[in-house]
C-alpha cells in the first residue's frame, strides 16, 4: 500500500516540516553532484557509515578496497570528515529522485500532525533524534558495513509511530497495487501492522533498504510519545 494523505488536517501550519522538505529538496537538486561516481565520493564524504559511526573515526583506503572495517587503518580517506554531523547530514541525502520523493511524501503526510502535537521545538529534536537513533541501530547490527546510509526514512518511521500512538484510528488515503492499482482509505493502524509486516519480510532478503533503521524509528517514536504520556485521540 502506497500512502497518498490522511484525513486528519493540522490545525497549525507546519514550518519545521517544510522547512526539512525545502532543505533537503535543496541539496538534492543543487548541491548533490548528478554523477554517479561523482555521488558515491560525496556520500563517502559527507554521510554516515556504519563503520565509521562504530570507530568513531573515517574509513581508511586499505578498509575501504579490501571491504572489511577489521583492518588496522594506514591513511584515511577524508581525514577531515566528522562523524558525528556526518549522521545528521545523512538524513537530508537521498540516493536518486524516488527515494526523494517517497521520503518526503511521507514526511509531509505524517510530520504535519505530529508537529501540531509537539510544537516546533521538541518535533525538530524529536525528527533529529529518531533519524539519529535509526542510524546507530542500523550501524550496531552492520557494524562491518562500508556502506554510506542515506536518506530520511528513519525519521520518517518515527513520525509513523508516533502516528500511531496519537492517531490510531485516523483515516489514511492509500493506493492499493492489486493487479491494478485503485485507491482505497484505511485506518492508520491496519496500514502500520501492513508495514511492519513489510518490513520484517525485508530480513529475509539481501537489498539496499534499512528495514533496521526502520524499526528502530518507528518503536522509537511510539515509545517517546508513550513514555511522555501524550493524549491519544480516537480518529
Amino acid at each position: 500500500m502506497i500512502p497518498i494523505s490522511d484525513i486528519n488536517p493540522a490545525k497549525n501550519i507546519p514550518i519545521i516540516s517544510r522547512l526539512f522538505i525545502i532543505i533537503s529538496g535543496i541539496i538534492f537538486l543543487f548541491i548533490q553532484p548528478k554523477n554517479n561516481i561523482e555521488l558515491i565520493n560525496f556520500f563517502y564524504k559527507y554521510a554516515a557509515i556504519p563503520c565509521e559511526v562504530m570507530n568513531n573515526y573515517p574509513i581508511a583506503a586499505n578498509q575501504f578496497y579490501n571491504n572489511t572495517c577489521d583492518l588496522s587503518p594506514d591513511y584515511f580517506i577524508f581525514p577531515e570528515k566528522n562523524i558525528i554531523l556526518s549522521i545528521i547530514f545523512s538524513l537530508f541525502l537521498h540516493a536518486n529522485f524516488l527515494h526523494i520523493i517517497g521520503n518526503l511524501w511521507s514526511f509531509w503526510i505524517f510530520g504535519n500532525n505530529i508537529e501540531d502535537i509537539l510544537g516546533k521545538t521538541k518535533y525538530l529534536f524529536f525528527i533529529l533524534i529518531s533519524g539519529s537513533i535509526s542510524i546507530l541501530f542500523h550501524s550496531i547490527l552492520n557494524l562491518d558495513n562500508l556502506n554510506p546510509i542515506v536518506g530520511a526514512s528513519g525519521i520518517v518511521s518515527g513520525l509513523m509511530g508516533a502516528y500511531l500512538y496519537l492517531f490510531p484510528n485516523a483515516k489514511l488515503l492509500v493506493l492499493v497495487p492489486f493487479g491494478i492499482i485503485f485507491p482505497t482509505t484505511i485506518k492508520a493502524k491496519y496500514f502500520m501492522l501492513f508495514w511492519l509486516i513489510s518490513q520484517l519480510l525485508l530480513t529475509f532478503g539481501s537489498n539496499n533498504i534499512s528495514w533496521e533503521a526502520h524499526i528502530s524509528g518507528f518503536i522509537f517514536g511510539f515509545l517517546v510519545l508513550k513514555v511522555m504520556k501524550y493524549k491519544r485521540y480516537n480518529y
